[in-house]
């Protein structure tokens, strides 16, 4: 490779600038799940992770990265507290698509926390969790959708985002994407999904915390139900940039 080959192969802190994921968001905006998530591949040769909770439709992320690229690390968060059903689709899928999981486990128990404050206990078992994984990372790949609810309205398909004052880019390939077009997907792909989500739950987490929504309720809805909280904190721990600062 010549020197002025190198010279035009833009670096990992290039990419990771602000304005560099916000033209790609620009460009990316229209395409289909499985081509941004095939760009940030692509960009981020293994440093790539994608996030998948076995408790709804993201499952389709899994899928999709499977067949783009099968070592792609799928991180996965044992809070302890998950459903058993949630853990029996984990295995089936990590056996049928061979896909390269990376779990992590909170450092600590601190038993049944949720009961008494559950910002705390998901500190301790989503967010540190989280924290320490991606230090492995440039980017991170979740399947947060805009009409999951207010909180994620505004998400785009790239973010740039500060992690302990770290550049990361966020990837949501399924931002633009509706529930009916995730289920769409699934079926027709053949992709086997969560049981509980045939039971009137619509977004799975810890057991403790979640119920089965009702007719005309948000998709997040049954989780937390009746206390004002509506993240776990995994998605707000870190910070929003653009190229004229953080937001």
């Amino acid at each position: 490779m010549t020197t002025t080959e190198m010279s035009d192969t833009p670096t990992t802190n290039e990419l990771l600038m602000p304005s560099r994921l916000q033209e790609a968001a620009s460009r990316l905006r229209d395409r289909s799940p499985e081509e941004i998530l095939a760009w940030t591949l692509e960009r981020f040769p293994r440093r790539t992770a994608v996030t998948v909770s076995f408790g709804g439709p993201g499952v389709a992320l899994a899928y999709m990265a499977a067949q783009i690229e099968p070592s792609t690390p799928i991180v996965f968060l044992d809070t302890g507290f998950l459903f058993p059903e949630t853990y029996a689709l984990r295995d089936e899928l990590v056996k049928r698509y061979a896909l390269n999981l990376v779990e992590y486990k909170p450092l600590s128990d601190p038993g049944p926390l949720y009961e008494t404050d559950t910002d705390g206990c998901c500190a301790i078992r989503k967010v540190e969790p989280m924290q320490r994984a991606l230090g492995d990372f440039d980017a991170w790949v979740s399947g947060v959708r805009r009409d999951q609810g207010l909180t994620r309205a505004n998400t785009e398909v790239v973010e740039h985002h500060l992690v302990s004052g770290r550049p990361l880019a966020k990837v949501y390939p399924l931002a633009y994407w509706s529930r009916g077009q995730i289920w769409g997907y699934l079926l027709d792909k053949g992709i086997p999904y969560n049981p509980l989500l045939d039971q009137g739950y619509s977004s799975l987490g810890c057991w403790p915390c979640t119920r089965a929504t009702r007719a005309g309720e948000d998709e997040r809805a049954g989780r937390w139900s009746g206390s004002g909280k509506t993240e776990c904190g995994l998605h707000t721990f870190t910070s929003v940039t653009t190229p004229e600062g953080t937001t």
